[in-house]
């Protein structure tokens, strides 16, 4: 008996089209058009269906079950459109043109009018990347009605966050609302207090790290509220300091006031937001509880304006501004105004400490970078075959890539020495499906080499390129000046002990 396989998705976006694309409404398609063909009476029907799961890539279960049983066990495939099959252009025409009509399976997308019985496997290309151009289209003007969605709701006051701002937690029974943390809430009453009380916020910071008070990250974590997200931090030092004691003052939100849509992307496809000036922000009036008084509030910024107004202002020269960081928790390191040295103001809200004793004068720090510069200099004018036992890197590295495309090259005849031991009964299907299994994982190995090759090559020329034209000017340089930094320097670490570790533009 032959079979048919019905197969389904529903993909999140669709969610927000309604019942039109809902599992239940594509199944009673499929099924209708299955009875109004008499062809298909007696026929074996199967069902395979992807909820929740994207058409860009074909790593979903249903359809990975389904294309199992494809040729063996299946003989025809139907499906509402080719977006329910899949958006990726290239992998659908691969399916379409070349797998399915050599395992003699039938495609027939019921709402394109689309048969490959009917039209002798042609997928019609041109067609099918219209549809595929229709699709994308499709996927971007979706992502701008939900984008609008959010805005409206944001506009009602409904919290559009992934997580709650410190102080508060998501509501368990209404979406969109927040609602107040009662430990959290009380560390930032008691923020708010002591600075309307005159005391600054790096005091602040020293007494919340001298009580154990959880910082805003610990504090999620300890709570696991931030379960599924990777928070990047400088380094381990996750305590108090000036900095976070600060945001918190300045944020209107402990108001009551829900300030959101203060960034942006570009476009639906940008990757990174930029700071959106503040008439375009979204703003809702009393959305939440307040944790704070307006007044308090204004209390606090008269205080953080009257310490931005006494702070040493800063000198217009510094040669390190940037560079000199901490070497155990990553915050750049200051310079003191009197004695010509830099250290790390973790110190200052965290006297116990690693950071403590990162301290290094400046005349020591130049004479350490001069004589590190010099080594550079005399490593660059060695020959390379004198560092690589008569080999440059440059040709030991081409020679691997060569050896990755041969390697390539063995893994098709290897897949084309399947197909035709297949095509010509000398193997059963289940072990070409074995094989080329295999021969697969294996070109994914060899395309990963192959870029790590290729990205280790480009860095080998530049980096050879650098010293053998730039590192040459400094031979005899006997002062360094802060364009000199900028080039050669991307990163210096202070430890302990003046310990330095220096992170150069030219190499790794």
């Amino acid at each position: 008996m032959k079979t048919i396989a019905l197969y389904m998705r529903l993909s999140n976006e669709d969610a927000h089209e309604g019942e039109s694309c809902s599992i239940g409404n594509q199944r009673a398609l499929l099924l209708d058009y299955v009875r109004s063909h008499g062809e298909f009476d007696g026929w074996n029907i199967l069902e395979f269906l992807d909820d929740g799961y994207s058409g860009v890539s074909f790593d979903r279960p249903g359809i990975q079950k389904l294309l199992a049983l494809a040729g063996d066990t299946v003989n025809c495939i139907i499906v509402k459109d080719f977006s329910r099959f899949g958006r990726n252009l290239v992998e659908v025409g691969d399916y379409l043109d070349q797998i399915f009509p050599f395992l003699g399976v039938r495609f027939i997308a019921v709402n394109e009018g689309y048969d490959s019985g009917q039209g002798m496997g042609s997928t019609a290309g041109l067609d099918v990347s219209l549809k595929a151009l229709i699709y994308e289209m499709y996927s971007r003007d979706v992502s701008e009605k939900i984008r609008s969605v959010k805005h409206a709701k944001m506009r009602k006051g409904e919290y559009q966050g992934t997580i709650a701002f410190y102080g508060y937690k998501k509501s368990g029974t209404e979406k969109g609302r927040l609602e107040v943390d009662g430990p959290a809430a009380e560390v930032v009453r008691r923020i708010f207090r002591r600075a309307a009380e005159g005391i600054t916020p790096t005091a602040i910071a020293v007494e919340l790290n001298r009580d154990g008070i959880p910082s805003p990250l610990v504090y999620r974590r300890e709570n696991h509220t931030d379960s599924g997200h990777s928070w990047r931090v400088a380094g381990d030092m996750t305590c108090w300091t000036r900095e976070n004691v600060r945001r918190t003052l300045c944020d209107e939100r402990y108001t009551g006031r829900l300030v959101s849509h203060t960034r942006a992307k570009e476009d639906v496809s940008a990757k990174i937001s930029k700071l959106l000036p503040k008439e375009e922000w979204i703003i809702a009036e009393d959305a939440h509880e307040a944790l704070i008084s307006k007044e308090l509030f204004e209390q606090a910024q008269t205080v953080l304006r009257h310490c931005r107004h006494t702070k040493t202002p800063q000198k217009p020269y510094q040669r390190f501004r940037g560079l000199l960081k901490c070497a155990y928790c990553g915050k750049a390191l200051s310079k003191s105004g009197k004695e010509a040295y830099y250290y790390c103001t973790t110190r200052k809200v965290l006297p116990e400490a690693p950071c403590a004793c990162v301290r290094i004068g400046e005349k020591e720090l130049e004479e350490s970078l001069l004589e590190s510069l010099r080594i550079q200099v005399q490593l660059a004018g060695q020959p390379e075959e004198s560092r690589q036992d008569g080999r440059t890197e440059q040709s030991i590295l081409q020679e691997k890539l060569r050896e990755c495309q041969k390697e390539a090259d063995r893994c098709k005849a290897r897949q084309a020495a399947a197909f035709e031991d297949y095509a010509e009964g000398r193997i059963r299907k289940q072990e070409y499906l074995s094989r080329k299994g295999e021969i697969a994982a294996r070109q994914d190995e060899i395309t990963k080499q192959y870029k790590e090759i290729s990205d280790k090559l480009a860095e080998a020329a530049q980096s050879k390129n650098r010293e053998t034209v730039d590192l040459g000017r400094y031979a005899f340089v006997k002062e360094l000046t802060r364009e000199m930094l900028e080039e050669l320097v991307k990163e210096i670490r202070i430890g302990k002990e003046n310990s330095i570790e220096i992170v150069w533009n030219f190499r790794e």
